[in-house]
């Protein structure tokens, strides 16, 4: 048996909220790709991989995660409000704008967004 705050149901430290499980896991993985994106950025021959996978702009990697509408945010490819069982599933992470990431909501991604280009020129 879990407990309710709120509507949220849980046990323990892991709340679900909307569908989101915040567990020691989820935040220690989320830290993980928050670090790995400012490694990515800091190298020019990295930074492509690092951009936002929404509008494909520069994020502003020395904000605090999550505070301005240029830092950093997870974002899942899938939104956990329809696939909770992929969360924690790293393959799924992009990094995005805050602002963008609140404006894709949990809508499914579009054909072909996210998937790297080659160079044609």
């Amino acid at each position: 048996m879990g407990w309710v705050l709120n509507g949220a149901e849980g046990w323990g430290g892991n709340a679900v909220v909307n569908g989101r499980r915040n567990s020691r896991r989820m935040q220690q993985l989320r830290a993980e790709f928050f670090a790995e994106g400012k490694r990515l950025d800091a190298d020019p021959a990295t930074r492509p991989a690092s951009v936002c996978w929404l509008c494909g702009q520069r994020i502003d990697y020395d904000a605090e995660p999550g505070t301005t509408n240029e830092s950093h945010e997870l974002d899942h490819f899938f939104p956990v409000s329809t696939n909770p069982e992929l969360q924690e599933d790293p393959a799924g992470f992009r990094h995005a704008h805050r602002l963008c990431n609140a404006k894709r909501g949990n809508r499914a991604p579009r054909p072909g967004l996210g998937r790297i280009v080659s160079a044609w020129w």
